[in-house]
């Protein structure tokens, strides 16, 4: 802050952890359709069921993850001084 100037950034979400969360959702969501493609096959329908929650449960925390310097307000600094 030399001279009277404010570094500038921007509060954006981390853009890798984010994009590993939609990769991941979209992985489960295939996932879901190939295990209820055999109307008959009960077990797969179970597992395919079970692996939807999963990825969805990790999508969630990865998205809380990459948006966690918006959730708290003493994360709104720039700590190392970029210009």
């Amino acid at each position: 802050m030399s001279g009277g100037r404010v570094p500038m950034f921007k509060m954006k979400p981390q853009q890798g952890t984010l994009w590993l969360a939609l990769i991941i959702l979209g992985l489960g969501v295939v996932a879901f359709f190939e295990g209820h493609r055999d109307p008959g096959d009960i077990p797969a329908h179970d597992r395919s069921n079970a692996i939807l929650a999963v990825t969805i449960v990790i999508s969630g925390i990865l998205l809380i993850i990459s948006t966690s310097r918006m959730w708290f307000k003493h994360l709104w600094h720039d700590r190392y001084g970029r210009r």
